[in-house]
């Protein structure tokens, strides 16, 4: 049985970051053509003009550019440092067809996760381990006892692909575009499209099958 593992990791990675900002929510995690890992971010706090020379500062950030502004929030690309990559546990999730559902970034990072074995799930904590991260699991349990997790996409993945299909996103021909449909769930494109990829690729994995993306 497939599990839904809620859990905390103390990974350094945006760690400076976060202390100008109240929460962090990662968007996605993508390997750019150069070989570069990068993060979209969405930042939240009261006074977001502290963000980017906290960003500056961060050891684990080696370039950042601001994507999207509404006001209350901001998104950013993130790209990290060698320091960064060098504590990033998202390739070893990969490796074990581990899928990221949602992160968020406080004072721990939290991590819901979509783990195929318990095996898997012990694998990917013994990686924290030897690169001395702490790893504490919050919660467990079947994907078939989460409400609304019967293929294993997050509330707003499941919105995210809902709202695109009865715009007509997904016709051939499309009937809208990706700016239309992200304007009507009041997120930037970037970031819908990254909701869009993820949801479509747990739809797949729980439906047809196959492995994890890398």
């Amino acid at each position: 049985m497939v599990l839904i593992v809620e859990f905390e990791i103390g990974t350094p990675i945006l760690r400076r970051t976060v202390d100008a900002v109240s929460r962090i929510d990662v968007e996605e995690i993508y390997q750019s053509e150069t070989g570069s890992t990068k993060l979209v971010c969405w930042m939240y706090g009261d006074d977001l003009e502290g963000v980017e020379p906290a960003l500056a500062d961060d050891t684990t950030v080696a370039a950042v550019s601001l994507l999207e502004d509404p006001g209350d929030r901001r998104l950013y690309s993130v790209t990290l440092s060698e320091r960064g990559q060098a504590h990033l546990t998202y390739p070893t999730a990969a490796e074990y067809d581990i899928g990221y559902q949602e992160i968020t970034v406080t004072e721990e990072t939290s991590i819901r996760a979509r783990v195929p074995t318990r095996e898997a799930l012990f694998a990917y904590r013994d990686v924290c381990r030897e690169k001395e991260i702490p790893f504490r699991i919050q919660r467990i349990f079947e994907e078939s006892a989460a409400a609304g997790d019967r293929y294993g996409i997050t509330e707003r993945q499941r919105k995210a692909l809902i709202v695109a299909l009865e715009e007509g996103y997904f016709d051939v021909p499309r009937e809208t575009t990706l700016s239309a449909v992200a304007a009507k769930l009041d997120i930037s494109d970037q970031a819908l499209s990254a909701r869009l990829r993820r949801g479509q690729a747990n739809l797949l994995r729980n439906t047809i099958g196959g492995p994890a993306p890398t």
